[in-house]
């Protein structure tokens, strides 16, 4: 079924910022480049040393194995494209609580400004995160499921190989996380929602193993409580993460409003 042209417009829009390339960059070709997307890797010191002054310390990564094994998939699945609608919902939660999303993106993207001279670029953050978290989600998914076809091509798996999948999969739900100074400066606001997305990660993976059980175990069937409680800790997992994030963002503007 095709989507209702208001999230589809929305959907462009979400794309059109390019919160995601700010998140995880589509190719890694420079060495602050790849500081940029990690940087807490770890760098060899005595190597360090011999690196002169003003040159990034990165000078001599591997930047193709980072992406071959992990922007090339991304993107990929990424690309196919999908309904959008948990970050279409993140931002139509954020309109109704007065933030202009739509004409911020337009005007955004008439500009030519990156996202994060967007004045809403901490509720694009929020949907941004979901989006990619729900994409590594299906990246691993698909592995367990030993799944075949995905938005009309290979799954990844097959295309670059389970290990890939994997780690590119499990990486999808932290980079995000990784991002959160940039774009939330309250220390407070950044505690909880690092709390939120602690919270709700692991009970993503509790309503999926319960999923697994279930499909694993021929002869055990589950009560309809038991299987709406499944889908409340996996199927609702990210959508609502994504609207207790925001609720977080705009806590205090909500309550200046009210005053």
């Amino acid at each position: 079924m095709p989507n209702p042209q208001f999230i589809k417009q929305y959907a462009e829009l979400f794309l059109e910022s390019r919160i995601l390339e700010r998140i995880i960059p589509r190719e890694v070709s420079k060495p602050d480049e790849l500081e940029f997307f990690n940087p807490y890797l770890i760098r060899d010191t005595v190597t360090e040393k011999l690196v002169p002054e003003g040159v990034s310390p990165y000078v001599g990564s591997d930047l193709t194995g980072v992406n071959r094994g992990v922007t090339d998939l991304v993107y990929d699945l990424l690309d196919r494209g999908g309904k959008r609608w948990r970050p279409v919902l993140g931002m139509i939660f954020a309109e109704c609580y007065g933030r202009d999303i739509i004409d911020s993106i337009k005007l955004q993207v008439k500009n030519g400004d990156p996202v994060q001279n967007n004045p809403n670029q901490d509720i694009l953050w929020a949907c941004g995160l979901t989006e990619i978290m729900h994409n590594g989600s299906l990246m691993v998914d698909d592995l367990e499921d030993k799944s075949l076809m995905r938005r009309g091509d290979k799954c990844i798996h097959l295309k670059y190989g389970d290990d890939y999948a994997c780690n590119t999969g499990t990486l999808m739900y932290l980079a995000p996380i990784v991002k959160l100074r940039d774009f939330i400066e309250d220390d407070k606001t950044q505690l909880n929602i690092m709390n939120i997305c602690q919270e709700e990660m692991f009970n993503l993976h509790f309503g999926q193993n319960w999923d697994i059980h279930w499909h694993n175990s021929k002869d055990e069937m589950p009560t309809e409580q038991q299987y709406l409680q499944m889908v409340i800790n996996k199927t609702s997992v990210l959508p609502r993460m994504c609207v207790r994030i925001i609720s977080e963002i705009m806590g205090e503007e909500k309550i200046s409003k009210q005053q």
